[in-house]
């Protein structure tokens, strides 16, 4: 439990947050990360004992976090747990914390049975908070402070079944524009089953690079990688039983081209490398996922890539603006949005055209107003009217 002696800090806290309250000294916090840490920390430090930071996948929700776990570890004496349903979440959290934060912190798996008494417990990917386990867990650790992470949109009233407050800041489409997140390219194909997509990236497969391919089924997981592979493209599956920490390795390597997925790798995939991602037709919250997982900067990809059909429910269009979308048709891909690098070659020549010297004729450039008054001219004119004539 946090030290007796301790006083609350008072809500006001929060507008009065300094430097050091945002993480450390050699950790630069993005303007709208100091903006969140500095609201946790008022809240968390006065009166609210559980709250929610829901914010886009790659904006750092780890960072804002473990800025937050040691300010209350160094000024009120909390003891740190993290806990995670994935070993790689809770894998990153711990890379994370050893390179720039050193929190002494405990992670946490949410099906331990036994687990060590923390004051705050800080939950990754906390969507499954609501969750059996997740309860259990709460249950037998009591923490006085819960911190949840989340980057799926839910309604502010279905959080609040577990979380006091939420906090919200900067959206996809505001951090694309601020550059945080990479600009993208979005593709509509007619159709998305296993073949038509295993087509598209034997098509082109330069084009897409390293791919992630959700679909429904593990069926049709199997039934496009068969037909990838038969192309000579690797690829594997992953499942909640497949070793996926090898197969993530691997394709973070460059081992594998192609990962196939349901939903296990929409949450807590982290691989900025990740050129493209194929999006089954879906809701909106499960296309944010999926989409979500390739908007992560990475040098040498300016744009990254997001391909969905013509029947999804949801385009990703309508959560952030793409750099460029094509259409796939008979002829090949078709463009519905201004070619950017026409636009450039545009306006490049008319900065030539406007730098081109003009010289003017000897009697225009001598000319000059004479003394006398000048002579009005309407701007409009008016013309004559025509001489009535007979006519025989």
């Amino acid at each position: 439990m946090p030290k007796p002696n301790t006083p609350a800090i008072p809500p006001t806290v929060a507008a009065q947050a300094s430097a050091p309250d945002c993480g450390p000294p050699g950790l630069e916090a993005r303007p709208y990360q100091q903006r969140i840490i500095a609201r946790t920390l008022g809240l968390l430090k006065a009166s609210v004992g559980s709250m929610l930071i829901e914010a886009p996948t790659g904006s750092g929700k780890t960072v804002m976090a473990l800025a937050v776990a040691k300010t209350l570890q160094e000024q009120l004496g909390m003891s740190v747990g993290w806990a995670a349903m994935r070993r790689n979440l809770l894998a990153q959290a711990a890379a994370e914390n050893a390179r720039n934060f050193g929190v002494e912190m405990k992670l946490i798996s949410m099906f331990d049975k036994h687990p060590p008494q923390v004051d705050l417990l800080v939950v990754d990917e906390a969507q499954h908070d609501a969750a059996l386990s997740m309860a259990t867990l709460h249950g037998v650790i009591k923490p006085s402070k819960v911190l949840g992470l989340t980057a799926t949109p839910f309604r502010t009233d279905r959080f609040k079944l577990c979380f006091q407050e939420v906090i919200r800041d900067a959206g996809i489409h505001r951090l694309i524009q601020d550059g945080y997140l990479s600009e993208f390219i979005h593709y509509t194909i007619p159709h998305y089953t296993p073949g038509s997509v295993a087509a598209a990236y034997a098509r082109e497969p330069d084009r897409w690079g390293q791919s992630l391919i959700f679909f429904h089924r593990l069926a049709d997981c199997v039934a496009c990688q068969q037909q990838l592979e038969a192309q000579g493209v690797q690829t594997e599956v992953v499942t909640a039983t497949t070793d996926r920490e090898r197969q993530i390795e691997d394709f973070a390597a460059g081992r594998i081209r192609v990962l196939l997925s349901m939903l296990v790798l929409a949450e807590g995939f982290d691989c900025p490398s990740l050129q493209t991602v194929f999006c089954r037709p879906g809701s909106k919250l499960p296309t944010i996922q999926m989409c979500g997982r390739v908007l992560r900067k990475y040098p040498g990809l300016p744009f990254k890539q997001i391909v969905q059909s013509e029947a999804t429910s949801y385009p990703f269009t309508r959560t952030a603006t793409p750099a460029e979308q094509y259409l796939w048709t008979a002829e090949g891909w078709r463009s519905l949005t201004v070619n950017r690098r026409i636009d450039a070659i545009s306006h490049r020549m008319l900065q030539v055209i406007a730098s081109v010297p003009v010289t003017m004729p000897e009697f225009l450039a001598g000319w000059k107003p004479g003394p006398g008054p000048r002579r009005r001219y309407s701007t409009l004119s008016t013309p004559r009217p025509m001489p009535r004539t007979n006519s025989f």
